[in-house]
């Protein structure tokens, strides 16, 4: 993929969180806001248009309830993800079963195992 340098500015505030991130992360900076940018302009025009007007007129309490919702969002998309993968992993290894009896039966036979 080619990739291209785009410049911008932000306020001290930013650059510091900025800073701050990406050496918590193991980043670049350039790389999280590739990444932020990558996201904003994926976004529809009715959301981008949202996320202005929230920043520009919103209390900072609509303006911390947003974050808020992006961040349950984004970590109940994660474990969605994470038990699909895992359910994908595990389940190669499940026995199939037809009934409730055949359920019972692996059951016991797993824990005569040890559950291995």
């Amino acid at each position: 993929m080619a990739v291209r340098s785009v410049s911008g500015y932000v306020d001290d505030a930013v650059a510091t969180r900025l800073q701050h991130v990406a050496r918590v992360e193991g980043r670049t900076p350039a790389s999280l806001v590739g990444q932020a940018l990558g996201l904003y302009v994926s976004l529809p025009e009715a959301a981008r248009t949202s996320l202005r007007r929230i920043e520009a007129l919103g209390t900072a309490q609509e303006q911390d309830h947003l974050r808020g919702e992006i961040v349950r969002l984004l970590l109940r998309l994660d474990m969605d993800l994470t038990e699909r993968r895992m359910a994908e992993e595990l389940g190669s290894k499940l026995p199939r079963v037809r009934n409730e009896e055949e359920a019972a039966e692996a059951a016991l036979a797993w824990e005569r195992t040890g559950g291995s």
